[in-house]
């Protein structure tokens, strides 16, 4: 489970996808891995909407 959240956390900070593989031991056509790239996707699309709602929140 730790794992798992090293890869969404370093994907979500910014990390390249090439170095998170390499640091991860996943290679270049793991199913998995991706499964982590698209909860990251999601999760920075979160944090857009958010901040765009926090300017309506008084």
């Amino acid at each position: 489970m730790m794992r798992r959240t090293a890869i969404t956390t370093l994907l979500i900070l910014g990390m390249p996808e090439h170095l998170v593989r390499k640091i991860s031991g996943h290679s270049t056509v793991s199913g998995f891995f991706n499964r982590y790239v698209h909860y990251a996707q999601a999760y920075k699309e979160i944090e857009k909407v958010h901040s765009k709602l926090e300017v309506y929140n008084v």
